[in-house]
């Protein structure tokens, strides 16, 4: 077991505070902060190695009258802070509304198909770095680690390829246009301002274009509200980790701001799991959120995230099944910057909404390796114009239009520079109409002609039924999604530039059902997703060919048990059966099966919680051939948080808790079990 060097973290404490989760009394919580001056308001913390945090806000007192009347009134925020607990969105007929699934704010119980919500309350609890430590929680979703902290961090949805998955921030496409298949790495991706995460599962392309074949996973930051507040926190453990950080945020009349700020600085192991030396890992974050309200009905928001990190590296195979070996000299930076103009509008007394925005993402990439250095950069531009119509009560009808481009830069010194680009238009239409306030449909198509690849066309229709009596929800979508090639497989030297778009078809059918006064919340889905056109490297003729298809099917099973008020408990178990009809064998890094399992205990009127979460992963493949198996593992770990003052709260968080050996990739280290500990003050 690994502890942090020079520094030693309060254990007795950390063994008084698992003490009290055994404890009914809370009198000393109580004592400590009274129930009128605590206010439950959640905030965040960031990236691929997920984050979190909570927020003691004094009661707001009420404005003026007067100074009331001076504030224009305030239009629908483009993704508005929910202000909902996990709870709400667990519901089976949840009201709390979610952006991703229709590209504007729909209630979750109108949406057929999956769409799972990471709350900002659940984000703040886990106090979690990185979004990859909160995805690799939910169900149907793996995420594949080459090492520690700053190794690639791949994310897998239902079984598709990771370059499959489409990830945003704010809408804004985060996916890398010069990796060699636009693929998105969440490495570096803090929690930093994050306000909730939403992951949209399922071919997704009718509203988002190429990637979203296997899904769709947005982040979503938060707007600033009320008087000023914020938070700065300090942080420390093991690997010699410290981690300082804060948040600044509120709103004045017509303005309202969000910024936050992090850096992490972790000696780390090596990435090499025979390694002898240390690949230490850095990494900075700055995210923020500024929207003004130019007129009754119209406002601007402007939204930011830039990294900047730097990472040691061990040199790897270009094949799988090969494990890595120690590198002491290599370093990796990266530079990432993900910017977003966005103006909303409302018309006709709110019936007619409108939205245009223009995202702005780059990326730049410098690997210092002593044989292959190299300098890449990317950058990704993309307008979009979306109008909803509100037909009559319960119908809308959306049309949006979308055009994006994509431009690399790659040197491989002493090569030359290459550069390369393409770009895309497309346009979609979507109809969503309730009938009774019982049955919610939604039905779209998509029309898309890329410079490189041509035409195509994708579909998406959903439904979902609500049975009120018995507390149930029938649910059922089916869809299709696309790939365009990146511009490594289709554009660069070495590429194919007569390959066509990777496709898939998925469809799923579910239902959702509460017992004991919603206190029980179950769900079950069968999912089914085929993809034809991969496009995969043909050893014979040396090229890139739209030869490869797969499939994927399973089912999901989730279940949330509220106790009381001061106990929760949830599970879920996904089985996901893969098949490559190229190898006739099951699909790299895919566990047939996972389980999570987690209980939370509450103290008081909530002054501190503290929660076990286990990982329970099958076996995969790790070789196309099937010759490499990895095994399986059960990963627990523990977090929590209590407020020492009411403007002072004490986290803490223990990885892998019992210390399992453990690889997700041949040859790549994981961490043992190792302590974080730190402290944040409010105002």
């Amino acid at each position: 077991m690994k502890w942090i060097d020079g520094w030693s973290p309060p254990r007795l404490g950390s063994l008084c505070v698992l003490g009290l989760a055994c404890c009914t009394g809370t009198a000393a919580a109580q004592e400590l902060i009274p129930a009128e001056s605590v206010s439950l308001e959640r905030s965040v913390m960031q990236q691929e190695t997920d984050s979190a945090e909570a927020a003691v806000v004094p009661a707001i007192p009420d404005v003026p009258i007067a100074e009331e009347q001076m504030l224009p009134p305030v239009v629908v925020q483009s993704a508005p802070n929910s202000g909902d607990s996990q709870r709400d969105y667990d519901a089976t007929f949840s009201n709390a509304e979610v952006i991703t699934p229709n590209e504007t704010p729909t209630e979750m119980r109108k949406f057929g198909g999956t769409v799972r919500v990471v709350s900002r309350e659940q984000i703040e609890q886990s106090d979690a770095y990185t979004v990859g430590e909160i995805l690799a929680r939910q169900p149907g979703v793996d995420v594949v680690n080459s090492g520690g902290p700053g190794g690639v961090r791949s994310i897998f949805l239902r079984g598709a390829n990771s370059q499959h998955t489409k990830v945003m921030i704010d809408g804004s496409p985060a996916n890398d246009p010069s990796s060699p298949s636009r693929g998105f790495d969440a490495a570096n991706l803090t929690l930093d301002n994050v306000e909730r995460i939403e992951i949209l599962q399922g071919p997704q392309s009718l509203l988002y274009g190429s990637e979203a074949i296997g899904g769709v996973v947005n982040i979503i930051t938060r707007r600033g509200q009320g008087p000023m507040s914020g938070a700065v926190n300090v942080q420390g453990g093991s690997y010699q980790t410290h981690r300082e950080g804060g948040f600044v945020q509120g709103s004045s009349g017509a303005i309202d701001y969000s910024f936050s700020g992090s850096w992490l600085d972790t000696q780390s192991f090596s990435a090499a799991a025979g390694g002898a030396e240390n690949d230490p890992f850095e990494v900075g974050a700055l995210a923020g959120a500024f929207g003004v309200q130019l007129t009754e009905n119209t406002e601007f928001v402007y939204r930011l995230r830039y990294t900047d990190s730097r990472a040691h590296i061990d040199d790897a195979s270009f094949s799988t099944g090969i494990p890595p070996t120690d590198d002491p000299f290599r370093i990796y930076l990266s530079k990432n910057m993900v910017q977003r103009f966005e103006i909303n509008n409302t018309m006709l007394d709110g019936n007619i909404t409108n939205m245009f925005a223009y995202d702005y993402v780059t990326y730049e990439r410098n690997d210092k390796d002593d044989f292959f250095p190299s300098n890449i950069e990317g950058a990704t531009r993309q307008f979009t114009a979306l109008s909803t119509a509100l037909l009559w009560p319960d119908h809308e009808f959306s049309v949006g239009v979308q055009h994006w481009d994509e431009s690399a830069t790659t040197e491989y010194l002493p090569s030359p520079p290459d550069s390369a680009s393409q770009y895309q238009t497309g346009i979609f239409f979507q109809d969503q109409l309730t009938l009774w306030d019982r049955l919610h449909l939604t039905g779209g198509v998509r029309w898309d002609d890329h410079s490189e690849a041509g035409p195509h066309s994708t579909y998406r229709t959903t439904a979902a039924y609500e049975l009120r009596e018995t507390n149930t929800r029938l649910r059922a979508s089916l869809g299709t999604g696309y790939r365009a090639p990146a511009l490594s497989e289709n554009v660069f030297p070495y590429g194919n530039p007569a390959l066509k778009p990777e496709e898939s078809t998925g469809w799923e059918y579910g239902v959702d059902q509460s017992f004991f006064d919603n206190n029980v919340v179950f769900g079950a889905t069968y999912f089914r997703n085929d993809y034809r056109n991969l496009i995969i490297y043909d050893p014979m003729t040396f090229t890139l060919l739209n030869v490869g298809r797969a499939r994927s099917h399973g089912i999901e099973l989730t279940t949330d048990w509220y106790l009381t008020d001061q106990w929760t408990v949830w599970a879920s178990y996904t089985h996901t059966d893969t098949w490559d009809a190229d190898t006739d064998k099951q699909l790299l890094r895919r566990p047939r099966d996972k389980g999570t399992f987690g209980v939370t205990r509450y103290y008081g009127n909530r002054a501190g919680s503290i929660t076990m979460a286990a990982r329970m992963i099958g076996r995969r493949i790790d070789s196309r051939d099937g010759s490499v198996v990895l095994p399986n593992y059960n990963v627990i770990d523990l977090y929590g948080d209590y407020w020492i003052r009411p403007n002072m709260r004490w986290i803490y968080k223990v990885d892998n808790l019992f210390n399992e050996q453990y690889e997700e990739i041949t040859g790549y280290a994981t961490a043992d079990a190792s302590l974080y500990s730190g402290i944040e003050w409010t105002f």
